[in-house]
């Protein structure tokens, strides 16, 4: 006899199984987690240019205060 037919009440591999074909059949779609990821890189992103225009905004504003020497000829 082949143990593959015996249901065992409260096997845990039998109830995964199971709560894995009751999903399938009944349609539910997975929870999907590329919106989450998508949203981490683009703060990501945005942290990444505003950190680069504040930078290239106080390089321009020292160059605007403090020209530099001029050489004479």
């Amino acid at each position: 006899m082949s143990d593959d037919y015996v249901y065992f009440d409260g096997d845990p591999a039998t109830d995964s199984t199971r709560r894995r074909m009751e999903r399938v059949l009944q349609g539910q779609e997975p929870q999907r987690r590329w919106p989450w990821l998508l949203a981490a890189l683009g703060s990501g992103a945005v942290w990444l240019l505003f950190q680069t225009g504040r930078d290239s905004a106080r390089r321009r504003q020292d160059s605007a205060d403090n020209p530099p020497p001029r050489t004479g000829r």
